[in-house]
């Protein structure tokens, strides 16, 4: 049965072990972008464990593509996020040394404060000017580049593309994963993580080896979780998908999974504090996310209460049976309730069995449909 459902099956610690043995180990393009998010020793631990299996490691021709392309735009943003900030502390300082509101500081703690302010603001001026440096000369890079030479799959021909969006357009329609939480992105962008997904398989039948994949991907369309939104593993049609492909297995490791279990298997000690660092920065990022996310829901319901409320009962149903069955449920469930911020985006996405991106997902297209459908009938 194991054998047969093996999608399913949950592997075992010495079959993990084994699996490190002889596979090909392959990186996810955000955990190369990530690498810009972290301090300068995470950072150097994350690259000095990749070179240390440099006869196991790959990167797709997607993955490169991918962060190539916007690499340039990962260090504006952390120049951007670094200067925020710098003016944030600044504000707090300029309150604190006013004697107008308190409060009242004694002189030797506003020294003390002072002292530390200074320092922050320094090392925070560092890391934007080394930010900016990196638009001429990229360490990061480099060290991508000399790690990966002669390493990177190949192109595929346009042919070739052509013919996974065809392939997609089905697969996304049927839910077959990767990628089909991409599918409201542009043509040229949707099935970005499906060519990834085929020039794994192509890796792995030609070598003849099984894979480990690096990511930091939480979407659903990669990985099996429970109601309780706990991750088993890949998702089981993955896994299959390989071994039908070529005879091999899969499996998936968060870029913290691999520090862990990377120093582990090479009996080195484990950097508990490059570890504990990439959690905290996954976790700080999704809830900035989250926030986002609902400030915009919470926008787009109050325009859109507003609109239903200058319409009569038959046309208000008459607009949400024209908006899909689930689209509709989630307009009902929050203008039935009243209240705009009565739920956060995961408490909705638990009513509904989802995860929070494909909860906003949904939220959005089914606002923007409803908004479209009043336009037009007006």
């Amino acid at each position: 049965m194991k054998e047969l459902y093996s999608g399913y099956s949950k592997k075992t610690e010495k079959e993990l072990k084994e699996l490190w043995n002889d596979s090909l180990i392959t990186f996810d393009t955000n955990v190369i972008l990530n690498l810009y998010s972290y301090s300068e020793s995470t950072r150097n631990a994350i690259i000095q464990l990749i070179s240390k299996f440099n006869s196991q490691i790959f990167l797709t021709h997607q993955v490169g593509l991918e962060y190539n392309r916007n690499r340039f735009e990962i260090i504006s943003n952390q120049e951007k996020s670094h200067n925020e900030f710098l003016k944030k502390l600044k504000l707090i300082e300029d309150n604190l040394n006013s004697k107008k509101t308190p409060p009242f500081l004694s002189e030797e703690l506003y020294n003390s404060l002072n002292t530390v302010f200074n320092k922050v603001e320094k090392e925070v001026e560092q890391h934007i000017n080394s930010f900016r440096k990196m638009f001429d000369k990229d360490e990061i890079f480099e060290n991508i580049d000399r790690l990966f030479a002669d390493k990177i799959t190949e192109k595929y021909p346009d042919e070739k593309i052509n013919e996974i969006f065809k392939i997609g357009k089905d697969r996304y329609n049927k839910k077959i994963p990767p990628g089909y939480e991409d599918d409201d992105k542009p043509e040229n962008k949707k099935y970005g993580d499906l060519i990834f997904w085929k020039q794994i398989l192509d890796k792995s039948k030609k070598e003849e080896k099984s894979i480990i994949l690096i990511s930091d991907e939480k979407k659903e369309d990669w990985f099996w979780k429970l109601k309780n939104k706990k991750t088993i593993g890949p998702r089981q049609e993955l896994i299959e998908e390989l071994k039908l492909f070529s005879g091999k297995d899969f499996h998936i490791y968060s870029s913290e999974s691999f520090l862990d279990f990377g120093q582990t298997y090479l009996k080195e000690i484990v950097n508990n504090e490059a570890i504990k660092e990439i959690e905290e920065i996954k976790k700080s990022n999704l809830d900035s996310s989250n926030k986002e996310i609902e400030k915009t829901l919470s926008k787009n319901m109050i325009k859109i209460h507003l609109r239903l409320s200058e319409l009569d009962k038959e046309n208000y149903e008459s607009y949400l049976e024209m908006l899909t069955p689930r689209e509709s449920d989630f307009i009902k469930l929050f203008l039935g309730l009243g209240k705009f911020r009565s739920m956060t985006i995961n408490e909705i996405g638990e009513t509904f069995d989802l995860t929070v991106s494909r909860t906003n997902e949904i939220m959005h297209k089914a606002f923007t449909n409803l908004n479209n459908i009043i336009n037009e009938k007006k």
